[in-house]
């Protein structure tokens, strides 16, 4: 007798379960899942940069091992003398 009674329970629960309505008619709120989502990318993003390793070893060129000449300094005369003379036709008009 208690074996009837046993499934006559579980079919009972087994009946209650399949009529209930699983997830319809509930509302979700768009602007909390959104804020979820972000939450969630930011999360990845933030996992990702820190896992960035170390920089790549970029060739750098060579650079010269000896001192380079010493810049002439003839033309900045030329260029002087060539405003004063600049000034002076100026000054003449």
């Amino acid at each position: 007798m208690q074996d009837i009674a046993d499934q006559q329970e579980l079919a009972e629960e087994i009946s209650t379960a399949i009529s209930k309505p699983v997830g319809f008619g509930e509302e979700f709120d768009e602007d909390e899942l959104m804020a979820e989502l972000e939450e969630l990318e930011q999360e990845e993003l933030d996992k990702n940069l820190l896992e960035i390793g170390e920089p790549e070893s970029v060739p750098l060129p060579n650079v010269p091992s000896i001192a380079l000449p010493s810049k002439p300094t003839k033309k900045k005369e030329e260029e002087d003398d060539d405003m004063k003379e600049l000034e002076n036709w100026a000054g003449t008009i």
